[in-house]
């Protein structure tokens, strides 16, 4: 194991079509160079019942992770898509990723959403993780 968060918090953003970093996500680790199998538990609320398509995706610093290995992209649903017609929506992902190079690093998540209802991400009274684990 690289590195492990939980937390519970409630995150909101507003920006339509736009890649928003999920600020209590944030996780340091270091690598040795091994492909990373990354998870990500996240549970999402479009405010005031409004429906919205979403999508988050893992970042290393700065960049979308499936970069580093050339993997197909997405300048909009990344890591594919989900939708929520105003009740909570759990978006959560475990991929391996390759070409990360070893060293320290910073791992955050974005998510994106295409309306203009606002997004909650967790609250207090529902989990949050992401893990990485380097693969031998």
């Amino acid at each position: 194991m690289r590195g492990e968060k939980s937390w519970a918090a409630d995150f909101q953003f507003a920006p339509t079509t736009q890649w928003v970093q999920i600020t209590p996500a944030t996780l340091s680790f270091v690598s040795e160079g091994g492909p990373l199998m990354i998870s990500v538990d996240l549970s999402l609320l479009g405010l005031g019942g409004a429906a919205s398509y979403f999508s988050c995706r893992p970042m290393i610093d700065g960049q979308w992770a499936g970069s580093y290995g050339n993997y197909p992209y997405s300048a909009e649903w990344t890591e594919g898509l989900n939708f929520t017609s105003g009740g909570w929506r759990a978006w959560a992902k475990t991929r391996v990723y390759r070409g990360v190079p070893a060293g320290a690093h910073v791992l955050t998540i974005e998510c994106i959403k295409d309306t203009t209802a606002v997004m909650r991400v967790g609250y207090d009274t529902v989990p949050q993780s992401v893990s990485v684990v380097e693969m031998n």
